[in-house]
């Protein structure tokens, strides 16, 4: 909470109500201004946080109830006097037993909730994962235009030598028409780039919740191959890490435990539900009322029974000390076909399903997180080779050059390594903007800190 306070004082001082610029320096950054400008995500997570409270207050349900009523009489009679009757009654109701029903039910209700928060934390951090991948995709248009751009001046400056040579005589205008349609390919491709360039700048200002008219700054670059870490050594520790994390498992577990607990509890249908009832009441003809009545009563409920369900009570009335009445109860209900049998086999096949999904679920998440650390593994790999390519290319360009000095080389040929260079710089920076964005998918996985998965994999 005081971080996001700093960054909100910070984002008021960057881009008060009349600025025109926004200024931001990390990935981190970027999510968390989208996060505080965003009202949607503010009310979610308010949501969550009440759902989770509303579950919380399911223990009312053990609590005794109390409840209260009044009652007036009046009423009159030919030749005799008129009668009235007041009466106030306070009453205390308390369920003492019912097999540990209510306890599961309330602790089912109670996980799920937290679980339904916890779900929503998940939501929340892939939004957070969402604004950093547009600022990932932000960076990496950015640096494509540059290289493009770049290239488009070093070929630019060749069809200029080249179009003098034609002019001298030096060359033929079938090599400068050659050069002249790759420099035209080459700068469409560099006007397609700004275009993407400002639709993804429109595209992550609406996820910062910013007017249009708000210029973007961004004093940062995609991070460098050494910041990168590769997780393979590292699946045990990752696995132990999602597995204690995953919602998707825990609920798995709940519903193993729930569905354990309710064949227990098809085994035991003959345990009754027990209840208390207290009360006093007070009667008369007129206010203040006295003599007080009191009353204890004891139900038993075997609704369980799907044979025969039965209802007893057994209960006192006391005044002035002494018994002043005894009562008692019973009601039966007759069912023709029990139904116990049938509840009692779904119970058992709905442990074993139970008890069947949870390795499944075990074994399809550990894939999948496999699946997931081989792919950033091999874009980390492939952006290290590309890396590499590029050193060689760029001193095989120096040789090129020289050649093209000599005249030994056509400048089309020049043009075509550049093209290559530029191409294989772009592929690296691609590489690395999937890094970033599977390294992201890790972190959200594990419930761990962004950028922080790194560390405490190398400090394992």
């Amino acid at each position: 909470m005081r971080r996001a306070l700093v960054l909100l004082l910070a984002l008021r001082v960057l881009h008060p109500a009349g600025a025109q610029e926004l200024v931001i320096n990390s990935a981190s950054q970027a999510a968390e201004a989208a996060v505080e400008n965003s009202r949607a995500w503010t009310i979610r997570r308010q949501r969550a946080l009440l759902g989770m409270g509303t579950a919380k207050l399911g223990i009312q349900d053990f609590l005794p109830s109390l409840s209260f009523s009044l009652s007036e009489s009046d009423s009159t009679a030919m030749l005799a006097a008129d009668s009235r009757t007041r009466s106030i009654s306070f009453s205390l109701s308390q369920q003492i037993f019912d097999g540990g029903r209510k306890k599961l039910a309330y602790e089912a209700g109670r996980l799920s909730a937290l679980y339904s928060q916890q779900e929503s934390e998940a939501e929340y951090r892939s939004f957070l994962s969402t604004v950093m991948s547009l600022y990932h995709q932000y960076l990496l248009l950015r640096e494509t235009a540059d290289i493009r751009k770049d290239l488009l001046d070093q070929a630019a400056r060749q069809l200029a030598i080249l179009k003098r040579e034609m002019e001298l005589g030096l060359a033929l205008e079938t090599d400068y028409l050659e050069y002249t349609a790759s420099f035209m390919e080459i700068e469409q491709d560099c006007d397609q780039g700004l275009r993407d360039l400002g639709a993804m700048e429109r595209q992550f200002k609406a996820a910062l919740n910013l007017n249009e008219g708000v210029e973007l700054r961004i004093n940062a670059g995609l991070p460098e191959e050494s910041e990168y870490l590769y997780y393979e050594p590292w699946l045990d520790y990752l696995w132990a890490l999602l597995r204690d994390a995953s919602v998707a498992l825990r609920k798995l577990r709940l519903e193993l435990e729930y569905s354990r607990k309710e064949h227990d509890y098809a085994r035991r249908w003959y345990l009754p539900s027990i209840g208390a009832q207290g009360s006093i009441s007070f009667s008369g003809n007129s206010y203040p009322l006295t003599e007080p009545v009191y009353a204890l009563q004891f139900t038993f409920d075997f609704s369980g029974l799907d044979f025969l369900s039965l209802n007893a009570s057994r209960g006192a009335g006391f005044e002035r000390s002494r018994l002043r009445q005894l009562s008692g109860g019973l009601q039966a209900n007759l069912r023709p076909l029990p139904a116990y049998p049938l509840t009692r086999n779904l119970a058992e096949l709905n442990l074993l399903e139970s008890a069947l999904r949870l390795p499944e679920g075990e074994r399809e998440l550990r894939e999948s997180l496999y699946e997931l650390v081989i792919s950033h593994d091999n874009k980390l790999r492939a952006a290290g080779n590309t890396e590499k390519r590029i050193d060689v290319m760029e001193k095989r360009l120096l040789f090129s050059r020289l050649q093209l000095e000599k005249g030994e080389m056509k400048r089309i040929d020049y043009l075509a390594e550049l093209s290559s260079l530029a191409q294989a710089r772009i592929s690296l920076a691609d590489y690395r903007t999937q890094v970033s964005a599977l390294e992201r998918n890790l972190e959200i996985q594990t419930n761990f800190p962004f950028g922080g998965l790194a560390d405490a994999c190398r400090n394992h």
